[in-house]
This record gives structure tokens, sequence and C-alpha cells, in this order.
């Protein structure tokens, strides 16, 4: 996660996981699916969408929605989306090319998990706009802070999110306290994750 690479994907026509891939590295480190680059977690030039990748962990050092909705168009068929940030700032940005993009195409996302969550206005912004407009949603997982984690908090963020108005009734709202994984379940020197088919599924 913390060391800058340079990944060229000639073929992968099985990948299904991908992560966790980070902005914390310099502007050496990118991803390279045919002539699409991925460039601290920023899209380059989207030319070519990875229709197969169903898993995807991120790790941002600051939220950035605008960053997030690159993603989810280069990777749209996407079903469980980990996320954690790093500081408490934000990018606020809602590009229409983007949000014109999601509200004109299926959102097949399943399961959001955002580590570190503060209900920062970015953060309240994405989740809400997935609670809806993603029909397919079951949860949402928020792992926040000790300090977070009590009735009041979580009963201002249902009613911030809109779960009343979810787009998928069946969707649900969960509350975890933060734990210290890198990007929930999956540790640098744990290769037996890899085994398993959502590595970074947490059981805290």
């Amino acid at each position: 996660m913390y060391m800058e690479m340079q990944i060229s994907v000639i073929s992968a026509p099985k990948l299904e996981t991908l992560g966790s891939i980070t902005d914390w590295c310099s502007n050496n480190s990118r991803v390279v699916f045919g002539s699409t680059v991925i460039q601290e977690l920023r899209i380059d030039n989207l030319t070519t969408v990875v229709g197969t990748v169903k898993v995807l962990a991120i790790h941002m050092l600051n939220f950035n929605l605008d960053m997030l909705i690159g993603l989810m168009r280069c990777f749209p068929c996407l079903e469980k989306l980990y996320m954690k940030r790093s500081q408490s700032g934000e990018k606020n940005l809602w590009r229409r090319k983007h949000l014109n993009f999601l509200r004109s195409h299926e959102i097949r996302l399943k399961t959001v998990v955002m580590g570190w969550y503060r209900g920062i206005r970015a953060q309240v912004n994405f989740a809400s706009f997935l609670v809806l407009n993603a029909r397919v949603l079951e949860s949402i997982r928020l792992k926040v802070a000790r300090c977070d984690y009590n009735e009041e908090f979580f009963e201002e963020q249902h009613r911030m999110l809109q779960m009343d108005k979810r787009a998928s009734r069946g969707a649900q709202l969960c509350f975890t306290a933060a734990c210290s994984h890198d990007v929930e379940g999956i540790h640098d020197d744990d290769v037996s994750h890899l085994d398993l088919t959502d590595p970074f599924a947490c059981g805290c």
C-alpha cells in the first residue's frame, strides 16, 4: 500500500478483486488497464472500463467524491466497495458529467464499507447518494471512532443519509467501532487472506 508501484494489466479476464490501492504515494505509482490509467486513485483518460471487478478496496489520504465517482465509472460492475481515509480533510466535488453517468447507469453496489467515518459533508453526500439511488444495495457499514459510537450519532446519521427514502427497501445501515486494520481485515504480511472470496471482509 505504501510503496511506489507501476502495474500494467495486459489481460485479466477473470479479475474480480482489486486492492488495496491508495493515493498516499507519489505520482510515480499507477495501475494501468489498457489505455486507462489510475494514478493516485484518479482516472486519467477513461477509455477502458473493467467490467469484471466486483470487489474494490481503496485507502484515501482525504475523502474525495470526484475520485470515488471516477473509480465507479471505471469499475461499473462493483458489488462491494471498501474505503478508508486517513485525514479529516475533504474535497466535496460533484462533477456534473460523473453524476449524469451514475444516474443513467445501474449502480450494482450491494455492500459499502466506510472506514473512519466521521459524518463530514463529503462522506454524507456520497453515502446518501447511494442510499437514494442504488436499487440493489444491501448494507452500508460505517466504522466510526469510539467517541462517535453512541445512539445520538447513529440517529443523526440515519436522518442525514435519508434512510427512510432509500431506493433499496432492504438496505441496512450498520455501525461498528473503527479497528486498526489497514483496509478492513487484511494485513500486509497475512497472505492467507488471498484465498478468500472477499479478502477485505473484517470480523471485528
